[in-house]
């Protein structure tokens, strides 16, 4: 926060949001950097029993597991590449991990005003910018899982 004259307190604008940007199936998707615990390499998930519609498993990641949001079956994609990675997403349950292609994941700085709103409703998502002619959603990682995208 800054301080304004007069004691009053004003509060600083964000201008421009971090974003990592990455694919899953071929499909391009970003996520807001602040969201994310980390990317990881590939290794083989651990199928379990749930009764959780989103969870298809589990992963070792070091020394922690986390449980899989399957973001790819939930669109209808296979995830693309031998060498897959790990999206470590944090979520209101804890960090999870979305299996994406293996692609090199950017980050990107996006300008505040360059956001538009999504209207798709695959996804929960903050917003969009385009790509060239590509729209980008910016999921909402959080909201995975919950009755917006069921």
């Amino acid at each position: 926060m800054l301080r304004a004259r007069a004691g009053r307190v004003a509060t600083q604008e964000v201008r421009a949001w971090r974003l990592l940007a990455f694919s899953i199936g071929g499909r391009r998707f970003a996520a807001k950097t602040d969201e994310l615990a980390g990317v990881s390499g590939w290794r083989e998930p651990i199928a379990v029993a749930s009764r959780t519609p989103f969870v298809s498993g589990v992963v070792r990641v070091g020394q922690t597991v986390l449980p899989i949001w399957d973001l790819a079956a939930r669109l209808g994609l296979s995830p693309r590449g031998s060498e897959r990675l790990w999206l470590q997403a944090k979520h209101t349950l804890g960090t999870m991990a979305i299996c994406i292609d293996d692609e090199m994941p950017v980050i990107e700085t996006v300008e505040r005003i360059a956001i538009r709103p999504y209207h798709g409703r695959d996804v929960p998502a903050h917003g969009s910018f385009s790509s060239g002619t590509v729209e980008i959603p910016i999921l909402a990682l959080s909201l995975l899982g919950s009755a917006y995208n069921q």
